[in-house]
């Protein structure tokens, strides 16, 4: 089964937390999509990753294997949606990753959270254009209001408030 990350799983660091099985497969592109920062619905408190419906548009990320039955893992707030990512190595991928369920008003992440985006962009070398747009769409959100916020002292469950 293959994953599409395009947000804080880019770090490997993060991505072992949550997939550790993962097995890098090519970096890819999504078509008529791109990553954006809202929070969820009518909540108020933080924002996270969304790859939103945007036609002409082209989300980048990396596409891994993982165990066959992660596609049902769920977490509050967000749904489970199918994908097909054309991979650097020119094959087309069938992937399952996230989005919110109901994007609220534009919103940037907690601190730690969002360390780990432009850190797997640089690690994994996407083009210093698109970093910038991703840069840019964060800082054109609302700032988060608990920012500083501490990171799960374990790895979260799939509760909205224990992440």
């Amino acid at each position: 089964m293959h994953y599409f990350a395009y947000c804080t799983y880019l770090d490997d660091a993060e991505l072992k937390v949550y997939l550790p099985e993962a097995r890098f497969v090519t970096k890819a592109r999504v078509r008529d999509h791109q990553v954006r920062f809202h929070a969820a619905a009518e909540r108020r408190d933080r924002g996270w990753c969304h790859l939103a419906d945007v036609p002409g548009e082209a989300a980048l990320g990396i596409v891994y294997e993982v165990n066959d039955g992660r596609e049902e893992d769920q977490f509050d707030d967000f749904e489970t949606f199918r994908v097909t990512a054309t991979g650097d190595d020119g094959n087309e991928y069938d992937c399952y990753t996230y989005r919110l369920l109901r994007p609220g008003v534009p919103m940037r992440p907690p601190n730690y959270y969002w360390r780990h985006i432009p850190l797997g962009l640089r690690n994994h070398e996407f083009p210093a254009d698109y970093i910038e747009k991703v840069e840019g769409t964060y800082a054109a959100a609302l700032e988060c209001p608990d920012a500083d916020r501490p990171k799960p002292a374990a790895a979260p469950g799939k509760s909205a408030a224990s992440r």
